[in-house]
């Protein structure tokens, strides 16, 4: 893949995807003629974290140590600092307008700069914290939809822009983590902004598409229109509490209810929409064609083993993925933001890689839906391409069309600034 932004520099960056069930790390870089490959990758069975949230600091830490040093072992290297993609921290989207009136009739890169420094400083609330800020389009007087002002002639400057907001406190416990670890947080990406920027064409960008990131603890929708973000959510459901379910419903211990859903993991039966069975009884009723076995709790497996139709484990699993889907309609829908991108539904994630979930979610949803493939890194193994790997990749894509004067950046940047670096932020902006 291209970058048509290069970075200033051609330093290795590091990502660091959060989710409940893995922790992920990926480090890229820029080689010379533009083309961004992944030079290590580490992953690591997330702990302390629950639906998004860290719950146990230190066993959280320790996880993001294992992995990042995975990370920095397979590329033969050391970091300082990741860019995190997460999920959590209840994120809220939101949109504003900023306008200044310019002090010479032609735009410049200052001009600009200060025009979103405004963007970033306005009022939030004290418990959320900024991750992101997308400029949608600017507007010069009384014209609309300029993608980049710089050189036009005006007289008033605006910019319509949406900002993504999460609570303060959990990213602060992830700094907290990070920092445990001797690693400083660049930036915070949301997870489903992330996928979509691995699954989504150009095109379908443009077009208008919602993705719908089906993770471990959580699950995200983020819609882009005209090739830009225009929402996001997250709602604290997602594929562990499916495993859950399987584990309660069928008697079998947590590892092996996870293992089925991996392997057997199906939601459609031969009437998807047909009611659950209510019993391992009624289910064994329809017929031993297609049956699996199922280990008994603890050490001791019965005799034989218990059979159930497959169709049972599809019933299990279909009201939890059911929920998810009608959870985020209903996020969408109260932020009137449920036709903003028309017809088009993209799954990923890991939850999205069970049997027959894009027709399901198609019927559920009334949309064409497709499964998203993340692709835009050289180098990358057939393993690391799946559905589960999406939000880091496209995180690594964000990060490398990123310059190192980009003024959006600028306003979402967590590492603390000295007065160095202030000084010379002022010469950046104001010479």
């Amino acid at each position: 893949m291209k970058i048509s932004r290069r970075r200033n520099s051609r330093r290795p960056f590091a990502v660091l995807d959060i989710g409940s069930s893995k922790i992920c790390c990926m480090i890229g870089e820029i080689d010379k003629l533009g083309t961004l490959t992944l030079l290590g990758q580490g992953t690591h069975a997330s702990a302390g974290m629950r639906s998004g949230e860290v719950t146990v600091l230190s066993e959280f830490s320790d996880a993001i140590g294992h992995c990042v040093q995975s990370a920095e072992r397979a590329a033969g290297l050391a970091i300082a600092s990741v860019s995190v993609v997460l999920p959590g921290g209840s994120p809220r989207s939101a949109f504003g307008t900023q306008s200044i009136t310019l002090s010479d009739s032609t735009v410049n890169r200052r001009d600009v700069r200060r025009l979103l420094d405004r963007c970033g400083a306005q009022d939030i609330d004290p418990a959320l914290q900024l991750m992101q800020l997308h400029p949608l389009h600017y507007s010069l007087d009384e014209m609309r939809g300029i993608a980049d002002p710089t050189g036009m002639r005006g007289r008033t400057l605006s910019v319509d822009f949406l900002t993504v907001c999460a609570t303060r406190t959990s990213l602060t416990n992830i700094i907290e983590a990070l920092a445990m670890n001797h690693l400083g947080a660049e930036r915070f990406i949301h997870a489903g902004y992330a996928a979509g920027l691995a699954c989504l064409g150009d095109e379908e960008r443009e077009l208008g598409s919602t993705v719908i990131d089906l993770g471990g603890g959580t699950s995200s929708a983020a819609i882009f229109m005209d090739g830009k973000l225009i929402y996001i959510d997250t709602v604290p459901v997602g594929g562990q509490h499916v495993s859950t379910d399987i584990a309660r419903i069928l008697s079998t211990p947590l590892g092996e209810a996870e293992r089925l859903k991996a392997v057997h993991g199906s939601i459609t039966p031969v009437d998807a929409m047909a009611s659950a069975p209510s019993s391992v009884r009624q289910a064994l009723e329809l017929g031993r064609s297609d049956n699996i076995t199922l280990p008994g709790l603890g050490d001791v497996i019965e005799a034989g083993g218990k059979t159930i139709e497959r169709s049972l484990l599809s019933a299990v699993i279909k009201p939890r993925i059911e929920e998810i889907i009608e959870l985020l309609m209903d996020r969408m829908r109260a932020g009137r933001m449920e036709y903003a991108a028309g017809n088009r539904f993209v799954l990923t994630g890991g939850g999205s890689q069970m049997t027959g979930i894009a027709d399901f979610c198609a019927q559920l949803a009334s949309r064409n839906v497709i499964l998203g493939q993340p692709a835009g890194i050289s180098n990358l193994a057939v393993e690391e391409t799946s559905r589960s790997s999406a939000a880091a990749i496209g995180a690594l894509i964000h990060v490398s069309r990123l310059s190192e004067d980009d003024p959006a950046e600028r306003q979402t940047r967590t590492l603390p600034h000295g007065p160095m670096e202030r000084l010379g932020a002022w010469f950046r902006d104001n010479l």
